[in-house]
């Protein structure tokens, strides 16, 4: 097979990424290739790039340098492997690799054919536009199941989404507006009208409306935003409320910062007590991380077929220009970032 080109993070004290070459290869067993129209660039590529995450991420195989980070992806099947069903060469496809040093920022992956992994982009969406969602909707996806919410019991359910306007946030408002939920949402005021369009119920600001108004208010509470502000999300929880889940929790720093074993004790103490400061008859509490989910890319899926899935797209540059990418989502613009590789 010919060549393809990945954008490669060479060494985690500078954060350098560079394009290299690499030699294509036929896909294994159960595996597809695909050429890669777009691939986003999410917050947390920008801090593995930096070295974050390394010591838990590489019981993974996914914290040695130089590595090509992405996760999502979207693009064209080029080449299918033996025992492979569902999917041909030419279908649009698009879904999020795990955790790896072989990431998606490149212009060919290969990605097990596997429902968690890989779906086939429904007709009337451009490659582009669904590229950033995976990873995000199914990180979003994860905490609303990790906080005891599902689309069969979360109609009328009073939910706190803090964090809305951001990425995670508004899919949310748009999955549990679509649910049936009476979300309240928290974000910046300049943002409230946005959300509201999104599906929130209601819109407030920290500086308008401390913590303390909401206490026991709600069935289900989700952290997007800061982990500063966590253990007072615990307290808006009614007592036998379902629970709260959090994206923003510090797993990786505490691996980074104290080993393995370290890590694990400390993990294991934070949790503790953040449960204790659960209401009565409270029994989930979840910092969650991201994992392949064949539901959750079903659900975005029939979302997006619905026309209640989207992430507005910031910026998009080829392979080369990828490091203006980086930079855009480590200043915070707004919108999601992609890399076109074939560009």
């Amino acid at each position: 097979m010919s060549q393809g080109r990945s954008l490669s993070c060479q060494n985690p004290e500078t954060s350098a990424l560079k394009v290299i070459v690499f030699e294509r290869t036929q896909p294994k067993t159960g595996d597809i290739e695909i050429a890669v129209e777009a691939a986003s660039v999410n917050p947390i590529d920008v801090q593995r790039a930096t070295g974050y995450g390394r010591k838990l991420l590489s019981l993974l195989g996914a914290g040695t340098f130089p590595m090509t980070l992405g996760n999502d992806f979207s693009g064209v099947i080029t080449a299918v492997g033996s025992e492979v069903t569902g999917f041909s060469v030419g279908d649009r496809v698009f879904g999020a690799k795990k955790p790896s040093r072989f990431g998606t920022h490149a212009s060919h992956v290969h990605v097990k054919a596997t429902p968690e992994l890989v779906a086939l982009v429904p007709s009337g969406h451009e490659l582009t536009s669904v590229a950033a969602l995976p990873y995000s909707f199914t990180t979003m996806w994860l905490a609303v199941r990790d906080a005891g919410l599902n689309k069969h019991n979360a109609s009328g359910k009073k939910v706190l989404v803090h964090g809305a306007a951001g990425g995670l946030g508004s899919l949310a408002l748009q999955m549990l507006s679509d649910w049936g939920a009476d979300i309240t949402a928290i974000a910046f005021p300049k943002d409230h009208q946005a959300c509201l369009d999104l599906g929130a119920t209601s819109a407030i600001g920290l500086s308008s409306t401390p913590f303390g108004a909401l206490a026991g208010a709600f069935d289900a509470t989700l952290n997007f935003a800061t982990w500063g502000h966590d253990q007072q999300l615990l307290g808006c929880l009614t007592s036998n409320a379902l629970g709260h889940a959090t994206t923003v929790h510090p797993m990786l720093r505490t691996f980074d910062e104290s080993g393995l074993i370290g890590g694990a004790a400390k993990t294991f103490l934070g949790k503790r007590n953040s449960r204790r400061a659960l209401p009565p008859g409270v029994n989930r509490y979840s910092w969650t991380i991201f994992q392949p989910k064949a539901d959750a890319l079903a659900e975005l899926v029939r979302l997006l077929e619905q026309g209640r899935a989207k992430l507005d797209i910031g910026l998009e540059v080829p392979l080369a220009d990828g490091a203006e990418a980086y930079a855009q989502v480590k200043d915070g613009h707004p919108g999601r970032d992609n890399i076109a590789p074939q560009k």
